[in-house]
């Protein structure tokens, strides 16, 4: 693990109650000056070898060179072929992070591969009467609520963002909204009737809303539609509350918006995602991880990385996930692999079985693996999420067996755990302990794996740690054995392996236990050792203790 110096936040002494111009100007300057500590060793770590970065703060220019052992900078000028282009395009951004807002934010790419930094603002909060998870099954019944509904499952970087129009949103004329409800609700029931049963039959639904002071019901009953405008319905489903009337108009005129889902203290809300910065990246298939290595970006999102935001209760729920060897073979698990059968106990085991695509194979249009070998998800709580049929699909055991049989063929790396952020913040879905996510990873896209490429934990995948092997045996290596061919370096899917004086090396602290660097050794050097046999047990037992993927209604 690498220790880092606790400093001060160099933002502090700025006045964002500074104009326009004064405030750029400034806030270029700090970071020019004041961002970067070469002494630190987290520095050497993260800058192993030179970046060039441009910055542009709403029209102040300047750069930055990040060398090994030297930085540089300077005002007024660009380089001419830089590795990162840095565009903060809205003032009032910089001007309320600086004053302590900790709104979160989210990662996309546009159309031009351009990555965009996005403040998440509420579109609408979702209240239920039943079980907060059932808010998004509730609206993916809704044809008007289709746009958002294709977000919900797609990883924040998979998709590029939807081109919005060129001239802002930024008024709402008196009555406007008033006006596009009464459309919605008549439009909303014009949905052939054919869809109208196969949405409602069987499962009527009341929904209530609330914007800029307008409220109206509908009632999707069995035997036909009904709505009200200036009316609530008793005992509804769902009541819809929109905050922000600027977002509220784009949604009811159907103008193109981007969208992500995140439950808040039990309750769905869905936000619109404002791009506040531009990313440029000369490398473009390189990972929007990378941006999180330099010193003025991390140092700005300190803000959000707080104990809570704002009006949100504190989570205290247990994340824990590991990597699961590819090749180890131990006591009962001798003529199995340990990665089958372990994910075998929980499939047999299952209430409800999701398979996805891969996001991160997807967003990298990966050419060594299909993004059909994605993600598995298990529980009672997967009953809540709403794919589109093209990213994932309710399974059988059956069909999860043989996912996870071709996943191993292709050597992929499983992980799996439980990350409530996957399930809360990913896909819209309330983590009640029932909520188990397992990946299947390559060495060239997921996520977790470009993140410890750019310097972070190799764990990040499950719960935000560096993870490293699972408790009760690490990979060792033969120097006596080994050659140097060098084969464990290229397939280490972390890039945390190396030659050291002519032998194969890895950093302990960092080495997550994937196993794939035994099955190229031509030598047969490296190994696991495996202290603790029942350390594969004590794994299941584990996550056992934190996810239950059973069936919750024959324990009533």
């Amino acid at each position: 693990m690498v220790e880092t110096k606790e400093t001060p936040n160099i933002f502090a002494e700025i006045d964002s109650e500074l104009p326009k111009e004064q405030l750029s100007k400034l806030f270029l300057e700090t970071i020019l000056e004041k961002s970067v500590d070469t002494s630190d060793p987290l520095y050497k770590h993260r800058f192993e070898r030179t970046y060039k970065v441009n910055l542009d703060i709403c029209g102040q220019i300047g750069y930055q060179i990040y060398e090994p052992n030297n930085y540089s900078y300077k005002y007024g000028e660009f380089l001419d072929d830089p590795d990162f282009t840095f565009i903060y395009k809205d003032i009032e951004f910089i001007r309320k992070r600086l004053q302590g807002d900790r709104s979160r934010m989210a990662l996309a790419r546009d159309s031009n591969n351009v990555l965009q930094v996005c403040r998440k603002e509420t579109l609408f909060t979702a209240f239920t009467k039943a079980k907060v998870g059932n808010a998004q099954l509730y609206i993916s019944r809704i044809p008007f609520f289709e746009e958002i509904v294709e977000d919900l499952g797609a990883s924040q970087q998979t998709l590029p963002l939807r081109e919005e129009p060129g001239t802002p949103i930024d008024t709402v004329k008196e009555g406007e909204i008033a006006s596009l409800m009464k459309n919605m609700l008549v439009e909303t029931g014009n949905m052939p009737k054919k869809l109208y049963q196969k949405n409602f039959q069987g499962w009527p639904m009341k929904i209530n809303w609330e914007i800029d002071g307008n409220i109206a019901y509908q009632h999707f009953a069995e035997e036909g539609y009904e709505y009200e405008f200036g009316k609530h319905i008793e005992d509804a489903d769902v009541s819809l509350k929109f905050p922000n009337p600027i977002h509220a108009k784009r949604f009811l005129s159907k103008i193109p918006g981007n969208w992500a889902a995140r439950i808040v203290d039990k309750k769905l809300n869905i936000y619109y995602k404002n791009p506040v910065l531009s990313v440029i990246f000369k490398d473009r298939g390189a990972s929007a991880i990378a941006i999180t290595k330099f010193p003025f970006y991390q140092e700005l999102n300190k803000l959000q990385i707080g104990p809570q935001i704002e009006d949100e209760e504190e989570d205290t729920r247990e994340n824990y996930g590991h990597y699961i060897p590819v090749d180890l073979h131990i006591g009962d698990y001798e003529n199995v692999p340990v990665p089958y059968k372990v994910l075998e106990h929980f499939i047999n085991k299952a209430s409800n079985i999701v398979l996805r695509t891969c996001p991160c194979r997807e967003r990298y249009e990966c050419k060594n693996h299909s993004i059909e070998l994605g993600c598995i998800f298990m529980g009672d709580d997967t009953k809540n999420m709403a794919l589109p049929p093209e990213q994932g699909y309710v399974a059988t055991k059956e069909q999860a067996l043989e996912h996870v049989r071709k996943a191993m063929a292709e050597g992929l790396v499983p992980l799996l755990g439980r990350n409530v952020a996957e399930a809360e913040g990913g896909h819209g879905v309330e983590d009640t302990g029932r909520f188990l996510s397992g990946c299947f990873c390559c060495e060239c896209c997921c996520i977790a794996v470009k993140y410890a490429q750019y310097g972070g934990g190799a764990g990040m995948g499950m719960g935000g740690d560096n993870t490293g092997p699972l408790e009760g045996m690490k990979i060792k290596v033969d120097d006596n054995k080994c050659i140097g061919c060098g084969k464990c370096v290229e397939v280490c899917p972390f890039n945390l392996r190396i030659l050291k004086d002519g032998k194969s090396s890895v950093d302990p602290e960092r080495c997550v236990g994937c196993g794939r660097c035994l099955k190229v050794c031509p030598e047969g050097a490296i190994s696991i050792d495996v202290q603790d046999p029942e350390l594969i047990d004590n794994f299941i037992a584990k996550i056992e203790s934190i996810v239950d993927v059973t069936d919750q209604n024959t324990k009533r």
